[in-house]
Order: C-alpha cells, then sequence, then structure tokens
C-alpha cells in the first residue's frame, strides 16, 4: 500500500517537473478575449512543443506537438461543437501511421494509412 502511495507521488512529482520547462502563451485573442492560437515553449530549448487553436466560443479547433520545429505526435482536430473531426498521426513533419477522420456525431467515415507522407491505404465507412 505504501509502494503505491509512493508511486503515485513520484508520478506527480515527475508531471510537474516536465509541465514546469514549458511556458504558455498566448499569442492572438479572439475579438470576445477568448484565446485563439496559445503556443508552448521549451523552457530549456526555447522551441515551440504545442500549438492550440481556439474556436470563438472558446472549444479546441486543434492541437497539436512539435519536434524539431515540425509536428510530431498526434494532432487532433475538433468541429466546433467539440466533437473530434479527425485525429492524425506526424513524425518529422510528416502524416505516418493512421489518420482517422470523424462525422460531426463522432462516427468514424474514414481512415487513411500514411508511410512518411505517403497515402498507402484509405478505408472509408
Amino acid at each position: 500500500m505504501i509502494g503505491q502511495y509512493l508511486f503515485i507521488f513520484l508520478l506527480s512529482f515527475s508531471l510537474l517537473g516536465q509541465q514546469s520547462d514549458v511556458t504558455k502563451q498566448v499569442m492572438r485573442k479572439h475579438p470576445n478575449g477568448k484565446p485563439y492560437v496559445v503556443l508552448y515553449f521549451s523552457n530549456s530549448t526555447k522551441e515551440m512543443v504545442k500549438e492550440e487553436v481556439f474556436f470563438a466560443n472558446g472549444n479546441l479547433q486543434w492541437t497539436g506537438t512539435y519536434k524539431n520545429e515540425m509536428e510530431n505526435g498526434v494532432w487532433k482536430y475538433f468541429y466546433e461543437n467539440g466533437s473530434l473531426k479527425s485525429e492524425q498521426q506526424y513524425v518529422n513533419g510528416k502524416e505516418d501511421g493512421i489518420c482517422t477522420d470523424y462525422d460531426s456525431s463522432g462516427k468514424k467515415i474514414k481512415e487513411s494509412h500514411y508511410t512518411k507522407g505517403k497515402l498507402v491505404k484509405e478505408v472509408k465507412y
């Protein structure tokens, strides 16, 4: 039991340490004052590591991460109502992996399989 609490404490401490290396900057705001473009920069390297873009209603429009100034990792795009529109995998600025598209009700409508930016397979539902 003590081991469990120690693990949770160490995990929380580790996550806090990771977050402290990043500075959030609101770059643009909507006319209503809500954030429009928010960028996150590494304090140690000064590189942009994450981007978030919001609709005027405050819902997330898209978010994704960067590595070496290129899209890297999972990028998610949303409808204005907040439901997921698509999820894409990037490696070194190119789509790589399965990219999934959804309709506004959340139903999967397409899967696109990419390798190093090249479409290799597409499945429509």
